[in-house]
């Protein structure tokens, strides 16, 4: 069903192919195997693994991303599929044609849906005053954010959930590592909406670093990233600090949260589906106009749909 994650954390592992398996080794005990129609994302986050070039391939056949994580699970390379979408030349052209008030009027559109869904996270975790502010801030969000919203509310948004002293470092451990894994997972599922979409990754609406092959990615992404931190903040509230198993298995679930959608609801992973394909109808009829998955949130923040 493509919704599941695999992660290799263990060094010195070996994973290969076998009658559409995943197998993991460890030397020549067979540790595991995972069907690959299951995976949608595979995580390398161990530095000594070795797989073979059939299992990329076999998994890129299947629609699966798999991610090279550096250290602190921060992603530094990602395998996507090639997907061949027949209407590939026409969607990229679009992108390539897409004036600047069309960037910036998308740009607006995904800055408030994320701040409004800060806010969110915020009342989902008990934090009622501090969220009526980072609300009120998505109101005054312009066309193309030309004022940073985003930046203001995103400084006073980390503050207010994980405390005063809480910086935003990709770098450091504890609650950061925390982050970094949720997003990496959450990020990969994106970049496989957006390609099997027909979209190129690279071109981004408002993310333009030439370094970065994903910028497209990294700006439809921006919604859900309130959602890991609301589920980062309750694990952090029940003592966990570090990335192990237990935590990793409650984040990879957050593929199946319940959100909202044109088609109704859905899980986070199918949303991305129809996230990217309305921003294609939108590069196709030139109107700025995207359908955003909405996250309602609930008393428990997230609903893990089965």
């Amino acid at each position: 069903m493509l919704n599941r994650v695999l992660e290799i954390s263990q060094e010195n592992r070996y994973v290969s192919l076998n009658r559409g398996f995943a197998v993991i080794k460890e030397k020549d005990t067979e540790i595991g195997s995972v069907p690959l129609d299951d995976i949608a994302v595979m995580l390398l986050s161990a530095q000594s693994v070795t797989i073979t070039k059939n299992v990329l391939n076999a998994l890129a056949e299947k629609g699966c991303v798999t991610v090279l994580c550096g250290k602190n699970y921060i992603p530094m390379s990602m395998v996507i599929p090639e997907y061949s979408h027949y209407l590939f030349a026409k969607i990229l052209k679009g992108q390539i044609n897409a004036s600047l008030p069309f960037k910036k009027r998308v740009w607006q559109q995904i800055v408030i849906r994320k701040i409004q869904n800060q806010a969110i996270a915020l009342r989902v975790c008990g934090k009622n005053d501090e969220s009526e502010v980072i609300d009120k801030i998505s109101v005054s969000v312009d066309s193309g954010d030309t004022s940073n919203r985003e930046g203001y509310a995103a400084k006073m948004y980390f503050k207010f959930l994980f405390g005063e002293e809480f910086c935003r470092d990709r770098e450091e451990e504890g609650v950061n590592s925390l982050l970094n894994y949720g997003y990496a997972i959450m990020r990969a599922a994106m970049a496989r909406a957006v390609c099997s979409s027909g979209l190129l990754p690279a071109l981004g609406i408002h993310h333009e670093n030439n370094l970065n092959q994903f910028c497209l990615v990294d700006d439809l992404f921006e919604i859900y990233r309130a959602m890991v931190d609301c589920v980062v903040y309750k694990l952090v509230q029940d003592g966990e600090s570090e990335v192990t198993p237990a935590v990793k298995k409650i984040l990879a679930k957050l593929l199946n949260a319940r959100i909202m959608t044109v088609e109704g609801v859905s899980t986070v992973v199918k949303s991305m589906r129809y996230y990217a394909m309305s921003f294609v109808k939108a590069l196709e009829y030139k109107k700025p106009v995207i359908e955003l998955p909405v996250w309602e949130g609930d008393e428990y923040g997230i609903t893990i749909l089965e």
